[in-house]
């Protein structure tokens, strides 16, 4: 009896979104099919290799050993099926791209989402600004930017931003020298133009307290080592807490949630903000 191991992309794709999503009726809504049509592509992916892929956690599909290896296969022969598809179809889109991004997305998913685009459209031009949310906003008002990939809390956003993901905010001081927390703040920031800063400073004044920066910082990972090392406490995505941090779960004030968005100056062509936008939204659209 020969097996039939051919392994055809519409069901290596739906087995890659289902474990970037966690779960068969995200996976069936982006990939616009039924949630039958996803758990049947998975069924038949599965009886071609012969092996189980995929088990069921408690927060969604997790790959097993095999579906592990079977992931790392299914990305490159997406990526380079839909290379390939694009470089027969002639792209007529041209133009230039001035976008802005924190260093938390351009550092996380950006720069694939980028390279593969500018392959696939080789007339726009694109150039990339790596700043904090707060001086994207700004250079996205002034014109200075054509689209922006930034913080806001979740309150703030607009039916026209493209969500790519949630996260808490948390107070997070050292492990090993916590803080007998007074009416004054020693906090550990990136600079004045810093959207964690700005949120500590405005959640603390409702409660009549205030911040004292005691380090400012361009970079993540300087801003960790000061909080790790007890120079002062900080406000970081939950997702990074990190050995040597820890919650700050009592007599701070909470943050509302924040979202990072992908919000456009709608100074594009309309068919070029289109294709970046639905780039940026298959790539770096997650649940966090």
């Amino acid at each position: 009896m020969v097996i039939d191991m051919r392994l055809d992309i519409d069901s290596l794709r739906a087995f890659k979104t289902v474990l970037e999503l966690g779960g068969v009726t995200r996976a069936a809504h982006k990939l616009n099919l039924t949630q039958s049509a996803v758990s049947h592509k998975l069924t038949r992916l599965e009886e071609r290799i012969g092996r189980p892929i995929l088990l069921k956690g408690s927060s969604g599909f997790v790959p097993t050993s095999d579906g592990r290896s079977l992931l790392s296969y299914a990305e490159r022969l997406i990526a380079l099926h839909d290379e390939a598809a694009a470089h027969f179809r002639s792209s007529e889109l041209a133009g230039e791209v001035r976008l802005g991004a924190t260093e938390d997305a351009a550092s996380e998913w950006l720069a694939a989402v980028l390279g593969r685009f500018r392959r696939l459209h080789p007339r726009v031009s694109l150039s990339i600004r790596v700043a904090q949310s707060l001086v994207l906003e700004q250079w996205l008002r002034a014109g200075d930017l054509d689209l922006a990939m930034m913080q806001i809390f979740v309150h703030d956003k607009t039916p026209h931003d493209l969500e790519l993901w949630r996260e808490d905010l948390i107070w997070v001081q050292s492990t090993d020298h916590p803080f007998t927390l007074e009416s004054s703040i020693p906090f550990v920031s990136f600079d004045e133009n810093c959207f964690y800063r700005r949120a500590a400073q405005e959640a603390l004044a409702v409660t009549g307290r205030s911040l004292n920066v005691v380090l400012e910082c361009p970079s993540c990972d300087g801003v960790t080592a000061g909080i790790r090392h007890g120079l002062g406490v900080g406000v970081i995505g939950r997702r990074h807490l990190e050995p040597g941090l820890m919650e700050i779960e009592h007599g701070l004030p909470a943050f509302p949630q924040i979202c990072h968005i992908a919000r456009s100056g709608k100074r594009l062509s309309a068919d070029l903000e289109k294709t970046l936008m639905e780039a940026v939204s298959q790539e770096m659209v997650h649940d966090m």
